[in-house]
Parts: structure tokens; C-alpha cells; sequence
């Protein structure tokens, strides 16, 4: 009975937005309206993340005294539409001998706000899309 209840759980962290029949270049335009500027584009262009903000969603600068800071990571799943986006909100936490900011996990109250956004960008979207995703088709 544990085991079905371990095994039962989530397949994939954080928030996902099912079903989206954009293309991966119109994703990747309502994303980065939706973060900010991005700190990095895999390049496949299906995992950006983003700068490190604060709780409220702000970007901010790191310094020496900064004890806890998060970063958005944004995957788009599929090989055609419609595809999967999944949204994880990462806390990372200074360790005080080392100095070094170590991942805690997620943070699942920022994460249901960013993928709020993404929705909402996504649902704003103004790009004309072709018929055709970036891939060739053929």
C-alpha cells in the first residue's frame, strides 16, 4: 500500500500548463514577458531560466549578505503540439560556513503565481503564428 501511494504521486515537479497549442517560439516570447530578461536559453530553446528574484517575483542583485534567493526554471515539453510547459520556482539558501547557496526545493506558492503569468501571456499572445514550428516539417 505505500509503495502505491510513492508511486502515485506527481510524475513531474512544480506547476505544468497542459495542452498549449502555441508554437515553441511563441512560448519562448511569452515566457520572457513573463520573467523578465532571462538568464539562459538551452539551445533547443525549451529551458530558460530566469534571473534571481525575491519572494515578490523581483529581480535583484546577489550580494555578500543575501541569505535566500529563487530562480524560475521553465521547460516546454513535447516534439509537436500541442506541447507541455512545466514551471518550477527553485529556493536556494546561503549555507553560513561555506558561503554557498544551496537548492532547498521549491517553492510551490511562487510557482502557482508564475504560471499564472505564463498563462496570461500565453493568452495575450499577439504573434502570428505559421503553420509550421521552428523544426523543419519536412
Amino acid at each position: 500500500f505505500l509503495v502505491f501511494l510513492l508511486l502515485s504521486g506527481c510524475e513531474t515537479p512544480g506547476f505544468i500548463i497542459e495542452e498549449s497549442n502555441y508554437s515553441v517560439k511563441q512560448h519562448r516570447i511569452a515566457i520572457t514577458a513573463a520573467l523578465g530578461q532571462v538568464r539562459s536559453v538551452s539551445d533547443n530553446g525549451r529551458v530558460i531560466l530566469s534571473y534571481y528574484h525575491d519572494r515578490d517575483l523581483k529581480g535583484f542583485e546577489v550580494t555578500a549578505k543575501t541569505k535566500t534567493r529563487y530562480y524560475t526554471k521553465v521547460i516546454i515539453l513535447g516534439t509537436r503540439r500541442p506541447y507541455r510547459v512545466t514551471i518550477e520556482v527553485h529556493a536556494e539558501v546561503r549555507d553560513p560556513e561555506t558561503k554557498r547557496f544551496q537548492d532547498i526545493g521549491l517553492d510551490e506558492d511562487l510557482g502557482r503565481k508564475r504560471s499564472f503569468a505564463i498563462k496570461d501571456m500565453l493568452n495575450q499572445s499577439r504573434v502570428e503564428g505559421s503553420t509550421f514550428d521552428e523544426e523543419t516539417p519536412f
